[in-house]
């Protein structure tokens, strides 16, 4: 009975979710706004759990802030996406406090800080699209857009890229860390530079370093999947996770090099359905899951 209790929570539970979301990939906002909502509401508390009081005030203000969906864009919706800003924000406040104290960590171990420091950008850029706010002249859409970033490729990319360096140290995982900790922001400067016509050179290259990053993810996560010490369940969703991740960012590397290359990208709506699925879905919930069986949970 444990057992198969375990199995619903674990992995029922997150594949409905899916299921939910992917049903409304024919509203371009909506689905947007649910990948987003995967990230806050399943696959942060799947990993980090809600045993400590602060998981379990994060928990609650990701809830409040999925009530300001229902809600027009205006000062009430901000307002219920507040505290979801401020408990990361928080978050971000604890790991800066051991920076400081214990000095800057090795690259596997920041790696895995910075997936609790990334989602704050995020819930910033979350604020301002609830507000109706459009920061440097960002369409509201792009701004959505950016906040899901955040909570997605700012969270289970350097998450699982910190957890494979722990794992199997050397200069591979080392060096993933470290192009998935320039990679990150270096994209979202790009996207900056590029709306603002100046330095377009820095999406792609930012879009370059990072698919760099997550290639070495994806190679590791599917090399775990052939371990042989796994059982058979978190092997096939390592397997999955590292497949995913390895269509996603080809995807990404396409749409990055669009100037350059624009036969190979696809259009910005094909992006968020197909990349955003894969990197949710795919990569990320198949791995925490796949983690969360052979490791136990630590919160951060």
């Amino acid at each position: 009975m444990n057992r198969y209790a375990y199995a619903l929570q674990s992995w029922i539970k997150p594949l409905v979710w899916a299921a939910a979301v992917l049903a409304l990939a024919f509203d371009d906002f909506v689905f947007v706004e649910a990948l987003l909502l995967f990230s806050a509401l399943m696959l942060m508390p799947l990993w980090y759990g809600t045993k400590t009081w602060r998981h379990r005030l994060e928990y609650a203000a990701a809830v409040v802030m999925a009530g300001s969906f229902l809600l027009k864009p205006g000062v009430g919706s901000a307002l219920c996406a507040l505290p979801w800003l401020a408990m990361r924000v928080y978050a971000l406040k604890e790991v800066s406090a051991k920076w400081r104290t214990l000095g800057v960590p090795s690259a596997g171990a920041a790696c895995e800080q910075m997936a609790v420091v990334f989602p704050a950008i995020g819930a910033a850029w979350l604020v301002a699209n609830r507000a109706n706010w459009t920061p440097w002249g960002f369409d509201p859409l792009i701004v959505l857009l950016t906040a899901a970033h955040f909570h997605h490729a700012g969270f289970t990319l350097p998450l699982m890229a910190g957890l494979n360096a722990k794992a199997k140290p050397g200069c591979w995982t080392r060096f993933s860390c470290v192009a998935i900790l320039l990679g990150v922001p270096l994209v979202a400067m790009g996207i900056t530079c590029t709306h603002s016509g100046v330095w377009k050179f820095v999406e792609p290259f930012g879009v370059v370093v990072l698919v760099l990053g997550a290639l070495g993810v994806a190679l590791s996560q599917m090399r775990r999947g052939l371990e042989r010490k796994h059982s058979a369940m978190p092997r096939l969703g390592f397997v999955i996770s590292g497949v995913s991740l390895l269509a996603a960012m080809l995807l990404a590397l396409g749409f990055g090099l669009r100037y350059v290359l624009p036969d190979f990208a696809l259009t910005m709506p094909q992006m968020w359905k197909i990349h955003g699925t894969l990197n949710a879905f795919g990569f990320g919930l198949c791995g925490i899951l796949a983690w969360r069986k052979v490791q136990p949970i630590k919160p951060c």
